[in-house]
């Protein structure tokens, strides 16, 4: 039975799993990269990006000649 799936033993499915769909896969985020000297916002305050820490979830922004360490997400 060629085009037909069937379960890991070998055997044919039930009736009732022929005609299931298989659940759709999520889509992984979009994750936005910045560049250094890029403007943003965080807290609905602007500033300019400064660089990216390294660890894949911290970055340095300075807004108003202060420096803060935020995460990545937080960013627009």
């Amino acid at each position: 039975m060629s085009g037909t799936k069937r379960l890991p033993a070998g055997r044919p499915r039930k009736a009732s799993q022929r005609r299931a769909k298989s659940a759709a896969q999520p889509h992984a985020p979009i994750v936005r990269s910045w560049n250094p000297g890029e403007s943003l916002f965080w807290k609905g305050r602007a500033g300019i990006f400064r660089r990216d820490v390294g660890d894949g979830e911290h970055a340095e922004i300075v807004i108003a000649e202060r420096t803060y360490r935020v995460q990545i997400s937080e960013l627009t």
